[in-house]
């Protein structure tokens, strides 16, 4: 997938079916890495198609300010636009009081076993069916493949 930026603009990329190609090859490559690879290639899609557009947006209100520090010839340079965006963005009162909330959650976590329960509840409840999901399918075939990490 790509980010591209033209005259200043980000231009969101259409979803990219197959991060290769040619369709998945499920054959070719252990089942973690194919599905690792999908699952970075959904994650970029995400990005690109709904983080970028928001980032952009912000980017594009804060335009004069934004390009302030940004060579002409760097101006549809994506790295370069959203370094300078974030160093603007490093500056903000959101920002800082999201590090003192950082500072928080990690306590909380430490200390609580619940102390994250409320952060992120639908990608936890994701993420816990496709670990579960992906122990199960390699259990099944155990039988045939054995479990070589349980050795360590």
């Amino acid at each position: 997938m790509s980010q591209v930026k033209i005259s200043c603009k980000y231009c969101p990329p259409p979803p990219q079916k197959y991060p290769f190609g040619d369709g998945k090859q499920d054959w070719k490559m252990h089942p973690s890495w194919t599905s690792g690879v999908d699952a970075l290639n959904t994650y970029n899609d995400w990005v690109s198609a709904v983080v970028f557009p928001i980032a952009f947006q912000w980017i594009e209100e804060h335009k004069a300010e934004v390009y302030a520090t940004v060579p002409d010839e760097l101006r549809d340079d994506v790295g370069v636009v959203i370094a300078a965006a974030f160093k603007l963005i490093e500056e903000l009162p959101a920002y800082k009081n999201g590090l003192e909330k950082r500072a928080y959650l990690e306590a909380a976590a430490a200390n609580e076993p619940d102390g994250t329960a409320r952060i992120n509840p639908v990608w936890t409840g994701i993420a816990k069916k496709i670990r579960a999901g992906t122990e199960e399918a390699f259990e099944e075939q155990s039988s045939v493949l054995g479990n070589p990490f349980e050795k360590y």
